[in-house]
């Protein structure tokens, strides 16, 4: 299978995520980075492989609204966590299990 130019730098985009999700523990911030970087990747991908040959916008509205949701909620789920602990190290969450 021969792949486009477009969903070749997508999925280069999605591995990227992947590999920042690998390496950068260290901080919650940096993971949510990393889950939006894998987002974009699949929009790319599907926008620019499979939306502009197509004239039905509405599944990719639906992906853009969900990374929209996701990025929305990570916030403030880190913004509540940092008020809560006072940092947003990852293994600081593990020290107040109930």
């Amino acid at each position: 299978m021969i792949m486009s130019g477009e969903l070749l730098l997508g999925c280069f985009i999605f591995i990227t995520g992947i590999f920042v999700l690998l390496f950068q523990w260290k901080h919650i911030l940096n993971i949510l980075l990393g889950f939006e970087i894998l987002m974009l990747g699949i929009i790319f991908s599907f926008l620019l492989s499979w939306g502009v040959n197509s004239n039905d916008c509405s599944i990719m509205m639906v992906i853009v609204v969900f990374g929209v949701c996701e990025a929305s909620l990570g916030l403030s789920l880190l913004v509540s966590l940092i008020r809560a602990h006072g940092n947003d190290y990852v293994s600081s969450i593990s020290l107040y299990k109930l």
